[in-house]
């Protein structure tokens, strides 16, 4: 009966260092993914957040949390690129209609003066269409002015006048009309990783699970010794 329940109690404690490699194994791909995406304009932070029951759920006891952190506002010299100094996002239309939201202001015109995004996806404007300039602009900086409140206007050399074209659709991580913008025209915003912050957090759960790993092996050939006894045993 002893050693029937010393078999058991060696199981368990497999289980659990096996878990425990696999929760950190969880943690530290959301680090990995964030040290990934550091050169990625617009790139919000995804920072881990472990249950209290971790011990029991293994990696189903991981789950991430995003950063509304401003990453740093840098400027660019490309008259449509846009950075958002307050939180909110921009709306990307995508393929199948279905609306993306991204802190990744930088712009470029189609021919069709349509304002797309680097992957040829169209900003949204205020009221839900894609932003287009009436007249295609032959001078950005002259001519394409984009405001603090995300209204976009085209001074038009040959009339000499400034026409409207849209106010960009800015939104908060529901949907909704964010509340409060400022935007920067001319401005790219960096991702909010921080590289020194990753790697300090990867460092802890390498030795984690190496102690994990070795506990494993240990438990793992003493089972198989106990297994071998009680075979003997009967």
């Amino acid at each position: 009966m002893v050693l029937r329940g010393y078999v058991n109690a060696t199981g368990d404690g497999l289980e659990i260092s096996v878990q425990g490699m696999m929760t950190q194994l969880g943690i530290y791909d959301i680090h990995a993914q964030n040290l990934m995406h550091f050169g990625l304009p617009g790139y919000q932070r995804k920072d881990p957040v472990v249950t209290s029951f971790v011990e029991y759920l293994g990696p189903n006891g991981v789950d991430k949390a995003v950063s509304t952190e401003i990453g740093r506002i840098r400027q660019s010299g490309n008259p449509l690129d846009c950075a958002l100094n307050t939180k909110g996002y921009f709306q990307l239309m995508n393929a199948d209609g279905t609306v993306e939201l991204t802190r990744d202001g930088r712009m470029k015109m189609d021919k069709d003066g349509f304002l797309r995004s680097v992957d040829n996806r169209p900003f949204l404007s205020a009221s839900g269409v894609p932003v287009q300039f009436s007249v295609i602009p032959t001078e950005l900086e002259k001519q394409v002015k984009i405001t603090a409140n995300g209204d976009v206007t085209l001074y038009n050399l040959k009339t000499g006048k400034i026409d409207y074209t849209e106010r960009l659709g800015i939104v908060s991580e529901t949907g909704s009309v964010a509340d409060k913008v400022d935007v920067k025209q001319g401005f790219v915003e960096d991702s909010n990783v921080m590289l020194q912050n990753e790697y300090t957090a990867i460092m802890p759960l390498r030795r984690q699970f190496e102690a994990n790993r070795q506990l494993f092996i240990i438990q793992n050939d003493t089972l198989s010794r106990m297994i071998q006894e009680l075979g003997r045993a009967q």
